[in-house]
Order: structure tokens, then sequence, then C-alpha cells
């Protein structure tokens, strides 16, 4: 048998690094940009039909993760790669806004990708044995899911949404918007949207009933705080939902069951410094170091903050017309000098219950009066 020389090993590991290279340069490609959907096959409409607001968006990291959205609701997932090879697991958990077949339909593609290639014009393309399913080009838009530094919500120049309860079911697939004026039920065959009546709440419970009657329709919704897991993606959610649709002239009454959640109001959403506490300006001398102040993310209902001694964080709960602060948990360094204005500041936060923004101000109060009052530092 024969011997290979010396140079005929040179060129193999030449040849086997220059593949390795293509290989990494094409797993390369993948990270580094986040990836907007163009286009979709085998669905039966156009692009635009399915998704005729956001485009669903992926971005790949490190790890094994990918996370974005999926033309509605955000998404997350594990991927696999080897070589020109890939797919994705199971989604994670993820809001459960109802938006059209077009989210379903790029779940579905996603899980039966098994190659994926960057093509010579930058567009992924990622594949179903030999049948290119979905299309992305690289993009620099922000993913919604992106978004966790409070700074950078901060930064929002204009929050829309005016809804303050949403909630979502399966079996059927509904979603459900309610805001001040009016009360939207999103189903696979219609979209129903009725007047808000305004609340009956129960004396014993935190339950809240809505009856709503039209020419149409007749809607009972009722919201429970109770803790509430969807059905598919596992997510937890505070409020438990239960309704019953009847349509005009149809004695049966169809009933819809699912998960909400109150969405905090966004104005509070800011860096806010002690003015007042207990109806009375705040002497400077009193804090050497620094005023008390607050931080709150609204999204994820929780707070950090300063007590003038110590740093603090807890957690929010939120209603309309309600705001709690709670799970408040300090360091412990020793206040000097040691005057009672930490413990002061603390119990009037704990106390709160009612809030109010105005003129750049943000008023804690309860039933005895105003607590607590800061100025807008962002």
């Amino acid at each position: 048998m024969k011997k290979l020389f010396p140079s005929v090993f040179i060129v193999l590991m030449v040849l086997i690094s220059s593949c390795q290279k293509e290989v990494t340069k094409q797993s390369d490609l993948l990270l580094g940009s986040g990836w907007e959907l163009e286009a979709i096959s085998n669905t039966g409409k156009s692009f635009e039909e399915l998704f005729p607001g956001k485009k669903p968006y992926l971005e790949f990291d490190q790890e094994g993760s990918v996370k974005g959205n999926s033309g509605c609701n955000g998404y997350t997932s594990e991927y696999k790669i080897s070589e020109n090879q890939m797919s994705f697991g199971e989604p994670g958990p993820t809001t459960m806004m109802y938006c059209g077949e077009g989210e379903n339909m790029f779940r579905d593609a996603l899980k039966k990708i098994t190659h994926y290639e960057v093509d010579d014009e930058g567009k992924l393309k990622l594949v179903s044995e030999s049948e290119t399913l979905l299309i992305f080009k690289a993009s620099d838009l922000e993913n919604d899911a992106n978004e966790t530094s409070v700074n950078v919500r901060f930064n929002k120049q204009e929050i829309t949404d005016k809804s303050y309860f949403k909630a979502n079911g399966t079996e059927p697939f509904w979603g459900l918007e309610i805001d001040e004026q009016a009360i939207t039920l999103k189903m696979m065959e219609d979209t129903i949207t009725v007047p808000n009546p305004k609340s009956i709440k129960a004396m014993d419970a935190n339950v809240k009933q809505y009856d709503v009657e039209t020419e149409a329709y007749a809607l009972r919704i009722v919201i429970i705080q109770d803790p509430c897991e969807n059905q598919m993606s596992g997510e937890k959610f505070p409020y438990s939902v239960k309704m019953e649709l009847k349509s005009t002239g149809d004695s049966e009454i169809r009933p819809l069951h699912g998960c909400g959640y109150y969405m905090t109001d966004s104005k509070l959403n800011n860096i806010w410094t002690l003015e007042e506490m207990n109806g009375n300006p705040i002497d400077r001398s009193q804090y050497p170091n620094k005023l008390p102040s607050i931080i709150i993310d609204s999204e994820k209902n929780i707070f950090i903050g300063h007590t003038g001694c110590n740093d603090m964080k807890g957690s929010l709960f939120f209603e309309p017309n309600l705001l709690r602060f709670k799970d408040i948990i300090t360091t412990k360094k020793m206040c000097v000098p040691d005057n009672g204005q930490e413990q002061a500041f603390l119990q009037a936060l704990k106390s709160s219950i009612t809030f109010k923004v105005d003129n750049d101000r943000l008023t804690l109060s309860n039933p005895n009066g105003e607590l607590l009052m800061f100025r807008k530092d962002n």
C-alpha cells in the first residue's frame, strides 16, 4: 500500500480547512443581524394578507436560542445547527394575542425546517427537505422582545394602545381587549366591538363582571383574580376570564375560557425623585447622600429605587385606578443621621393605593390623603 506524500497531506488539510471556514462563515452570517420575513410558501394567500402589520422577525444567538416575534406575539425557541442543517425546538411561553392565521402558518413552517442557507443576495432561506418554506431579509428592526432595558422603553415617543386589560383563549382561539370606551372580542370568524358598560364588582373578592347587550349580541365577561395558565403556551397569568356569548335569535350560549392581565399605565414608566412626603416639601439637609427615588418598569411590573439611605426593589400590583408597591426589599446599611425619614418613606410607599400623573409629577395617595409626590427626572 502506497504512503501519501507530505505534500498530499498538506493539500488535504488546506481543503478541509477551507470547507470548515465556509461552514463557519455561513453560521456566522446568522448572528450578524436580525431577520425579517419577506416570503412564506404554500399558504394559498398573499404575504400581505397573512401579515398586514408586523412581519415575523427572528434573532439568533450563539447559545442556541432564537427570539423575536411570529408576526404578532413574541417568539422564543431553541435551534440546532450543523453545517447547513437546522431545526427548531418547541416555542417557549409567549403573549397570547390572536392576530389571524398567518402567525400559525409561520410557526408550523418553522417546525418543518431541516436546512438553511444564506444566498449570494444575503437572504436567509429556511428549507424543508428540498423545498424553501421561509425567506428572510437581514434587518435592523428593533425586536419588541429585546426591549428589556428601562431606559429603552423610556425613549418611546408615543403609546397608542389604549387597552387596559387583555386576555386570550384557545379551543377556539379568541382575543379580548378592554379600554375605557369599548370591549373588542376577536375570534377566528368575526370581530365584535361593543360599548364598555363599566364593570360590576363583587364585594368579597376581586371579581369584575361586564354585561353587554346589543342588537346582534349578548356578552357576559367575568374577570377573576385567580392564577391562570394558558393551555397551549404554558404561560402563567394573574387573572382567569370566563365569557358567555349569545347571538340575537340564537338560544345557544357559547362559553369561552382563557387568561388575562391588566396593562400597567405607561405614564408610570419613568425615573421619579421624591419632592414631598405627607404634604411637606422634602428637606434636602435630611438626605446628605441622595434623595429617595423610584424607577418604574411598567411592562414587567417591577420597580427599583433608593430610600435616601438604602437601595430597594419590589413589585407592582396594578388595576385601573389602583397601584400598590409590594414585596419591598432593601439593603441594610446604617442610616446616618438616623432621623426616621427612611422608615417614614417606606411606610408611605407601602400604604399608597392610588396614583395620579400630572404636570411631570407622580402623586401616591390613600383614603387619608396624599402621601408622596415625585417629580419626573427623565
